[in-house]
């Protein structure tokens, strides 16, 4: 089956998104000669990237995307984040801040040319399906306070879930009298000097969040189901009795909570960090059944016609997490959690390229539909369940990966690569207070080296440690 019977024929290509997958989308795109635009309902590019201090809307009254907070840094090494073809400046400290990787996506749309390809402050309202497995998309210039429609050969839908926020449903929560907000909400630590704040969620976010705030809040509670997973103890081993850690909360009371264990502690603010793995000393690694979605997977301007649903936050049906089986001339780019990476962005656009363009037969429906059905019922043997289909969990990274190497006939990811991530990953969860202060140096596509970095002064509100 091809997609495109113009096969080295040029393609109008609109990009939905100009965060990390969107720039290496249209960069692709555009170096195989295609017409690309890239609609961005911000500002700027770089996605969740680009830090405001605004939260909530924007002026134009549209959510605002961005999760980020004052001081962040990676929770993955930079090499982990770099395009294939496009490097971090030298001396890059291995987990960058926030700014560097935001002024690296700059430098990668200087590099190809991209940012005269952008239309920011275009909010994407409706893509509709016509013949011949075309789109007619509808956009509003907020700015100029237009709505245009054009047609488009091929749609690349490269938006994260970060845009709304998961609120775990807990009994009590609207008898609560203090502030309840969710991570994404969250942007400086010293807003919330003296309070008494409860975390719930005890992922990377979470205790991401303990750290940022232990030395400006009166006391921190961490809420989570294994106090003795994920390297929790070290948290109290770095700022004493200002942390604690708390079972699962069974219900809020208007001055606190009470938890699994019977207790009850007062809280002023309560914030969800629903994003929530739990590391499983006897059952491996990683359980996909203490795993919890910070976020949901919407997309308001996709309609029924154009074969897309989303059932329980499970986006179906795509092939291979990317090419909508139903009209295989819209990919969507960055859709898995956990496998967030600029290099595994470019793999699937290059995949989502080649089968577009023709230059690689797709296969046929009935194919792409049980390959889907195939790896999904794999993903239930584990004990994972539908809302959680889109996680590619750590043990399953490398495999994902090299599938998408495989059926792309493209070779992305070298093996040292790979082998840092996941020592990463294991680094993060057996100390997550101290794991930034790792150093990473890739030596050849098969080894790589781990180090600590040589102590410094400390530089007051730029580090996370």
């Amino acid at each position: 089956m091809t997609v495109n019977s113009k096969e080295t024929g040029v393609l109008n290509i609109a990009v939905i998104g100009a965060g990390p997958s969107g720039l290496t989308s249209a960069k692709n795109a555009l170096e195989q000669g295609h017409k690309v635009d890239v609609y961005e309902k911000g500002a700027a590019l770089g996605g969740t990237w680009v830090y405001t201090d605004e939260t909530g809307k924007d002026e134009y009254g549209v959510n605002i995307h961005s999760a980020m907070y004052e001081e962040l840094r990676t929770n993955s090494p930079y090499q982990v984040m770099e395009y294939p073809d496009h490097h971090f400046p030298n001396g890059t400290k291995s987990y960058p801040r926030q700014k560097d990787v935001l002024d690296y996506l700059n430098s990668y749309a200087d590099r190809f040319d991209l940012k005269k390809h952008i239309r920011f402050h275009h909010l994407v309202e409706e893509v509709v399906s016509l013949k011949d497995d075309k789109w007619k998309v509808t956009v509003r210039d907020m700015q100029n306070k237009k709505t245009n429609s054009e047609v488009y050969d091929v749609v690349f839908v490269c938006i994260k879930i970060y845009s709304s926020p998961n609120y775990p449903q807990i009994e009590g929560a609207s008898e609560f009298k203090g502030k309840i907000m969710h991570s994404h909400d969250f942007r400086k630590a010293e807003a919330f000097h003296g309070e008494n704040v409860l975390v719930i969620g005890g992922g990377p976010s979470g205790i991401d969040l303990v750290i940022h705030l232990a030395n400006t809040v009166n006391q921190i509670t961490l809420s989570i189901c294994d106090q003795t997973a994920f390297g929790y103890e070290s948290l109290r081993d770095e700022f004493g009795d200002i942390v604690s850690l708390e079972k699962e909360v069974t219900r809020l009371t208007p001055n606190g909570a009470k938890f699994e264990d019977g207790s009850q502690q007062d809280f002023s603010v309560i914030i969800y960090a629903t994003v929530k793995i739990s590391y499983e000393v006897h059952m491996g690694p990683w359980s996909p059944q203490r795993t919890e979605i910070g976020y949901n997977y919407v997309y308001p301007f996709l309609g029924a016609d154009t074969g897309i649903r989303v059932e329980d936050n499970y986006v179906q049906s795509l092939y291979k997490q990317i090419i909508n089986i139903e009209h295989p001339t819209m990919a969507f780019v960055g859709l898995p959690t956990f496998a967030v990476n600029n290099r595994m962005f470019d793999l699937q656009a290059r995949l989502a390229l080649k089968f577009i363009s023709g230059a690689k037969p797709l296969p046929s429906k009935a194919d792409m539909l049980k390959d889907t059905k195939k790896y999904v019922e794999s993903l239930r043997r584990k004990g994972i369940s539908q809302r959680k289909l889109h996680v590619i969990l750590p043990d399953d990274q490398k495999q994902y990966w090299r599938g998408i190497e495989e059926t792309a006939d493209i070779q992305s990811f070298p093996e040292s690569l790979l082998d840092m991530f996941t020592e990463a990953l294991n680094c993060l969860v057996n100390d997550p207070v101290g794991f930034r202060k790792n150093k990473y140096t890739i030596i050849d596509d098969k080894t790589f080296v781990k180090e600590r970095e040589e102590k410094k002064p400390i530089e007051k509100g730029l580090e996370s440690e």
